[in-house]
Order: structure tokens, then sequence, then C-alpha cells
């Protein structure tokens, strides 16, 4: 018992980590999407869900902590998956879920790929679990609804679903109903937004001009990330030698979107399909130590090699802001900005404009080329003043700093 409270102590303590690692590399533009609760690129269920905390001091943590925890506590649901193997083994699965290279990756990111991703990994899990498939059936459809409306990515896992509807004990009709009726509901959502719209004809033609060799050289990237290398090959070993062909449908088709979409976040939805595979029963891992050995080297290489995503200044700027007594807007951007800005700056925020120029109190040129030397004499006749030590070009009226501290 003592050993179990522990692991589960310092499987959090991790997760924490991760999401204060995360919060200090600062927001990025999806993930700003997420906790702004801007109607796109997904459905709105989780995103309305961390917009109901808007305008909590730790939002951004509180929601980072969530998300590492769902993904790292994954690993009890691996433990139950691997619940007639031997215990090495079963320790070695369990390993090899931790050591992914995906999860060290992406633990601490607020991105809907890591709710899908555990979302899959309770699906599978279930899908080891006959008895709860037959006794929850409703379970399934909620899951499957829950799926769709977090993530349009959820709709590749349809083989799945489908399979563990087929194992419950509902009605024909009812298990037809249940698999169909939330496609629609995404579908008339959908047609209902079309900044969504927008989004998937953007995602869709990613990979349009790219020459194939390169498009498969990135899906076995994304494999390699997704387990390690070594989880990746026991899991596809297990799919194949199980002749699971609705686990392996769903594996081509992930395969094919990511062919189609650049994003190498997409390598977490991977990881649950390769712990399935490798805990099928026709799968069994014969030298557990060194294989958990060699996904140990392999992922804590893959942490340490792969970059992280290239970080703005909206963090180091907001934080100057902040300082300097500037919590209300309007603040003026000129450049190429996303919506990390949007949620570390004071509000509101506009696009650069030169006739509210002298009622705004902060000027930010991004990058710090964006701003001409016209823009420059406007500001310095206006009273601005330009705050170095940053990449972009930060710019402060005192004129109206002073006023907003006499008030």
């Amino acid at each position: 018992m003592l050993a179990r409270i522990l692991t589960i102590v310092g499987l959090q303590g991790f997760a924490v980590l991760t999401a204060m690692l995360h919060e200090h590399l600062g927001v990025h533009t999806d993930e700003a999407k997420y906790l702004l609760n801007i109607p796109y690129p997904h459905p709105p269920l989780m995103r309305w869900i961390m917009g109901l905390s808007d305008g909590w001091q730790y939002q951004e943590l509180f929601w980072r902590v969530i998300f590492a925890s769902c993904l790292v506590h994954g690993v009890w649901l691996v433990a139950d998956m691997a619940r007639k193997r031997s215990r090495e083994e079963r320790l070695t699965l369990c390993g090899l879920w931790f050591f992914t290279g995906a999860l060290l990756l992406q633990a601490g990111t607020l991105m809907m790929a890591t709710i899908t991703a555990v979302e899959v990994l309770f699906l599978c899990w279930m899908l080891s679990r006959p008895e709860i498939l037959r006794k929850w059936s409703v379970l399934i459809a909620a899951l499957w609804l829950e799926m769709l409306f977090v993530a349009y990515q959820g709709i590749l896992f349809a083989p799945l679903v489908w399979l563990a509807l087929q194992k419950s004990d509902l009605s024909s009709g009812k298990r037809f109903a249940a698999f169909v009726a939330p496609i629609i509901l995404l579908l008339l959502y959908t047609l209902t937004n079309t900044l969504a719209v927008a989004a998937l004809g953007l995602v869709g033609g990613m990979g349009r001009g790219v020459a194939i060799e390169e498009q498969v050289i990135h899906v076995l990237r994304l494999w390699l990330i997704g387990g390690s290398g070594v989880l990746s090959v026991l899991g596809i070993l297990g799919i194949v030698r199980s002749r699971n062909w609705w686990m392996l449908l769903t594996f081509f088709l992930l395969s094919v979107y990511c062919m189609l979409s650049y994003r190498e976040y997409y390598a977490i939805l991977f990881a649950p399909l390769f712990i399935a595979g490798a805990s099928l029963p026709h799968q069994r891992i014969s030298s557990p130590t060194f294989h958990l050995a060699l996904q140990m080297v392999i992922g804590l290489a893959l942490f340490f090699y792969i970059p992280f995503p290239a970080l703005s200044n909206a963090r180091a700027i907001g934080n100057a802001l902040e300082r300097e007594g500037i919590t209300v807007g309007p603040v003026l951007m000129k450049g190429s900005y996303g919506h990390e800005w949007q949620y570390m700056l004071p509000d509101p925020i506009f696009p650069y404009d030169e006739k509210i120029l002298n009622a705004a109190v902060a000027v930010i040129c991004t990058p710090w080329d964006a701003c001409t030397e016209e823009d420059h004499r406007l500001m310095d006749d206006l009273g601005y003043i330009l705050h170095p030590g940053y990449g972009d070009e930060v710019w402060i009226r005192i004129e109206n700093l002073k006023l907003k501290m006499e008030n």
C-alpha cells in the first residue's frame, strides 16, 4: 500500500514539474486559443470547460497540471491492460508508456491531441475489459460523443468505437444510433462554424505538394516519437500478430492523416495504439529488462534532441507591462502575432493604427523591424519610450502611464 502511495505521489510530482516547465516556456498560439475559448480549430467541449476558468490567476498552470496528470496517470490503465502478464512484463509495459518520447515531450502542454490520446487509451482499456463493455455500454456512447466534440481527430478512432459497440449489450439499432448520432451532431456544428471549416481546409492542405518520400519519413518520425522505437515495434507487431483488423484500420487511418497534416504533436496519438498492441496476448516481451532500458535511453534522447516549439516574447513583455503598472490596454500590435499575445497582454488589443495611437498605452512591434522609421517618429512625438531588452520592440507611452497611476 505504501509503495502504491509513493508511486502516485511520484507520478503526480512528475506531472507538476512538466506543467511548470511548459508554463515557463510560455503559451503558444493553439494553447491560447483553448484558454481563451476561441471558436476554432476544434469543437467546443474542452475549450468551453477551460474557458470557465477565465480570470483565474493561475488558469494556465492549473490546466497544464490537469492535462499532464491525465497523461501520466494513464499508466494505471496500462497496468490493468497487462493484468494477465507476469509482474516483470507488466512493469515493463508501464515503463514503456512512461518513457514514450511523445509523453515526455507533451506532458504539460495544453493540446487537444493530449486529451484525445488519454481518451483513446481509456477506450483501449475498455476493449481489454469485455465485462465493462457489456455492463456500461452507455459509457462507450458518452466517450464517443466526448471524443468528437473535444477534437476533430477523434473521428480517426471510429473503428475502435465501432468494435467496442459490437462487444456491448446494446441492440443493433441502438449500436448504429450511438455510433452515427454523434457524427451527425459534429457535422451540423461544423457546417454552422465557418472558422472550423476554414481550419479543416488548412490542415487538409498542409501536405499538398510534398513529395511522398518526405511524407513517409514524417510518419515514420511520428511512429518513433510516439513509441520511442521500442514500443512502436512491439505495438505494431502485436496488432499484426493478433489480427486485430479494427485496430489495424485505426492505425492506418491515423498514419494517412498524419501524412496530410504536418503536426509533430500528433505523435502522442500513436502512443495508446502502440501500448494496446503491445499488451495484446499475442505479443510477448522476451527480454523485459533490455526492452525497458532501451526505451528509457531512446525516450530521454528524444526529449533532449527534439527542440521545443519556438517561443514568442509574449510572456516576458506581458510581465514587463504589468511591472510598469499597465494591466488594461489599449495595446497596439504591428506585425505578425498569434493568440498568445492576446492571452498574455492587457485587454484590449488592436492592430496598429495611427488614428488610435494617441489613445494607446503601449505599442508592440513583432518582429522588431515591423515598425518603420515613420512609426518611430510618431511614437516619439506622442511621448512613447522604447523599452530595450526584448526581441520585439516595446514602446510604452509615459503620459498614459502617469494618468493610470494617478487614477
